[in-house]
């Protein structure tokens, strides 16, 4: 399989602050490849003002890919990252102390979406299928959809082109040949610009911690009544988003520019169908996937669980169920 790094002309994070508080009121989260709808509970939540609610001036950060959030993560730059769940094993296995706390999306929710003119597996050989980074989500996912539908990888070629609507626009404009994206933006490829998809990921039965919320260990230890707090506040902007769908529309609309119509698509899809994910915690047996593709490439991954990496904490999200936080939103 032939890698090109290839690095898209676009701004690559922005950055949304609030007033000034006091230090210890202070909390950063990110959201690293941000553009889906599930990340909406942070939108809501920051727009809103939800987070001050619980004690906490939060400044959000959203950033195209999930490497970059999780390297602001690790470096104490941000307090909370939603991104892929799998970078918290490549962290880990180089020496971080990041544990994912609650989850977001617990399977592959992709399509891998060619160009018009290729039509069966087969026609992908000498293609370029974009990535987001190595070692991201879609990098893992892509490898499964090239598995699923027995394409050798030594035959294409792999790219690392950025986020969702990067990766989109790279397929539209005829720079890369396929590519996996979720939700609205597949619905958009195949119906104005007669893509085709190959195989859906989210059929395929393998758990994968597509999204999850993620800390430093250490910062949990020390400041545990934030992070509490802090997932509070995604709870409430959940609860919030589910009970107001046109306040969901309008923030999936600010945040990934697209139409009322293809809005209502991410918000069905993200929102009304799976995203009460945000507090369950990831499937196991995800973690243990992704540990599998780690281990072909890196021998630090073989013989390794999600528990000698420390890699999943419930306690956060135990301690905010037994206290009754959940259910007064249910009633």
């Amino acid at each position: 399989m032939k890698r090109i790094i290839w690095i898209p002309l676009l701004l690559l994070f922005f950055s949304l602050s609030v007033a000034p508080a006091a230090a210890q009121n202070r909390f950063r989260a990110v959201s690293g490849g941000f553009g889906t709808a599930i990340h909406a509970v942070l939108w809501v939540g920051y727009e809103k003002k939800i987070f001050q609610k619980y004690g906490l001036d939060v400044e959000y950060l959203a950033i195209e890919n999930g490497t970059v959030s999780m390297q602001t993560l690790l470096a104490n730059e941000t307090q909370a990252a939603f991104t892929t769940g799998a970078l918290a094993v490549t962290a880990n296995l180089q020496g971080g102390d990041s544990t994912i706390i609650a989850g977001g999306i617990n399977f592959i929710p992709n399509k891998l979406v060619t160009r018009p003119d290729i039509k069966r597996p087969e026609d992908l050989k000498g293609k370029r299928i974009a990535i987001s980074r190595f070692g991201s989500a879609s990098d893992y996912a892509t490898q499964l959809a090239l598995e699923k539908l027995n394409v050798n990888p030594k035959d294409v070629t792999i790219i690392q082109a950025g986020g969702n609507s990067t990766r989109f626009s790279a397929i539209v404009g005829g720079s890369i040949h396929a590519t996996l994206l979720s939700e609205p933006l597949t619905t958009m490829a195949l119906r104005d610009h007669k893509m085709n998809s190959l195989i859906d990921l989210a059929e395929s039965g393998v758990p994968f911690p597509q999204n999850a919320f993620l800390v430093r260990r250490s910062y949990l230890e020390a400041y545990r009544p934030r992070v509490v707090n802090f997932m509070k506040g995604v709870i409430e902007g959940y609860y919030t988003l589910k009970n107001d769908k046109p306040l969901a529309i309008q923030m999936i609309k600010k945040y990934i520019r697209v139409s009322d119509e293809d809005a209502a698509i991410g918000y069905d899809y993200y929102l009304a169908k799976y995203g009460d994910g945000v507090m369950i915690m990831p499937d196991r047996k995800g973690i243990e996937f992704i540990l599998g593709q780690v281990a072909k490439e890196n021998p630090k991954a073989k013989g390794q669980t999600p528990e000698s990496l420390r890699l999943l904490d419930s306690s956060v999200l135990d301690e905010i169920r037994k206290s009754g936080f959940i259910d007064k939103f249910k009633k």
